[in-house]
């Protein structure tokens, strides 16, 4: 993973991994992802996010995103570090903190403690690092649905253009594409 610079100020390296409809959407009206539970049978392994979640030091994810995952059954990160992304105020835990800034801000601040690559989530933060060029490698799941409404992930434009990589069709019926910036 290479190195990314905020002015002069190093960063980590910054991926996103996320599924969306045909038409664009993260979420359903409401946040609503019951949606994605027809294709939810393919493997991590098959998905990539083990990779991915071996090779990030830390999960930086939205309020909003950290509020619909905390009600899951099981939290799904396991003893990954995540930090939260917030206003509101929050109690910390084991392996889970909450900050406050913009998110170039951040970036800089998890790049001293010694973070060097990041997976970033949730549909607000994974827009912003799109739009100010901070997403290093974008994974998208298209989900063969059309939702009409709820939660966009590209809302506005982009600074630039993003470049597949690679392209995968899953068991499922999902298809995995993984983007980079163009240059």
């Amino acid at each position: 993973m290479s190195t990314e610079s905020i002015g002069t100020q190093p960063r980590p390296s910054v991926s996103a991994f996320l599924a969306l409809s045909l038409d664009g959407f993260i979420a359903g009206e409401g946040g609503d992802l019951d949606w994605l539970a027809p294709f939810s049978g393919d493997s991590p392994q098959e998905t990539g996010y083990s990779a991915l979640m071996a090779s990030a030091d830390v999960l930086l994810m939205g309020r909003n995103t950290f509020d619909v995952v905390r009600a899951f059954p099981d939290w799904p990160y396991g003893d990954k570090p995540v930090v939260v992304l917030t206003h509101r105020p929050a109690e910390p835990g084991a392996n889970l903190s909450f900050r406050q800034g913009e998110l170039g801000q951040v970036l800089g601040e998890l790049w001293q403690e010694g973070v060097r690559h990041l997976y970033l989530d949730g549909g607000e933060l994974v827009r912003q690092g799109l739009q100010a060029g901070l997403v290093d490698e974008l994974t998208l799941f298209w989900v063969p649905v059309t939702l009409g409404r709820g939660v966009p992930l590209f809302a506005g434009a982009l600074p630039g253009r993003l470049s597949p990589v690679s392209s995968t069709v899953l068991p499922s019926g999902l298809v995995r594409v993984i983007y980079s910036p163009a240059p």
